[in-house]
């Protein structure tokens, strides 16, 4: 993590924006407050903002967090997950919110989809997958995104070769598709879909790349108490 995003600075702004969060502040609002009075940069509001949630929605989240796949079928938030994986790959940031969800900065992707690392990615995911040996797999893919329709002929071609049951779909609205879901485990950490659904959720990224690597990331959580 850069220097210039995790200092005193912006321990006492998180500490701040937590406060106020839990007063029922809007979150808009709060951000550029708080930015505003400790001099934040953008990536430090980008860590308040994606990376501090209210109590009562972390609490909710907790309760349907889950960490094993084992047999059951998964629905993943595609983009999502490989990105965030990805960005990790890259060394760009990545940080683990208050809600214990791994994310990272919404760096531009640009035509990240075409590097070797998010190749990587997807193989990291899938070698993790057919571990945990889900009953099956369903990536959702943006369809305003126009290498979608790519990525998903690649990942049904990764699942056809590790034999993992499942599917790569182009969907319009992937998160409604999502919050939709009637069943099985949803895998993303976009806080919308993380409060509607009323699934179990999984923190796929974070999984992922903890059975590659030792992993030593700010954990925003730790850093407010």
């Amino acid at each position: 993590m850069r220097n210039d995003v995790i200092n005193d600075e912006f321990i006492k702004a998180a500490r701040d924006f937590a406060y106020l969060m839990n007063q029922q502040y809007p979150r808009k609002t709060i951000l550029k407050i708080v930015g505003d009075r400790y001099l934040l940069n953008t990536f430090q509001r980008i860590l308040l903002s994606r990376g501090i949630f209210r109590d009562d929605d972390i609490q909710l989240r907790i309760q349907k967090t889950v960490i094993k796949i084992d047999s059951r079928a998964i629905c993943i938030d595609a983009y999502n997950v490989l990105f965030t994986i990805s960005n990790y790959l890259l060394g760009r940031i990545v940080f683990i919110s208050n809600d214990r969800f791994l994310r990272d900065a919404g760096e531009v992707y640009g035509k990240l989809h075409k590097d070797p690392v998010f190749a990587r990615a997807i193989d990291m995911t899938m070698n993790f997958l057919k571990k945990m040996g889900p009953s099956n797999v369903q990536f959702l893919l943006d369809k305003p995104i126009s290498h979608s329709a790519d990525l998903a002929g690649k990942l049904r071609a990764s699942l056809e070769t590790e034999l993992i049951p499942g599917n790569a779909r182009i969907e319009k609205n992937p998160d409604a598709v999502l919050i939709r879901q009637s069943s099985g485990i949803i895998a993303t950490s976009d806080s919308d879909i993380l409060d509607e659904t009323e699934l179990p959720i999984v923190d796929l990224a974070h999984l992922v790349l903890a059975d590659s690597f030792t992993l030593d990331l700010p954990d925003l959580g730790k850093l407010l108490s």
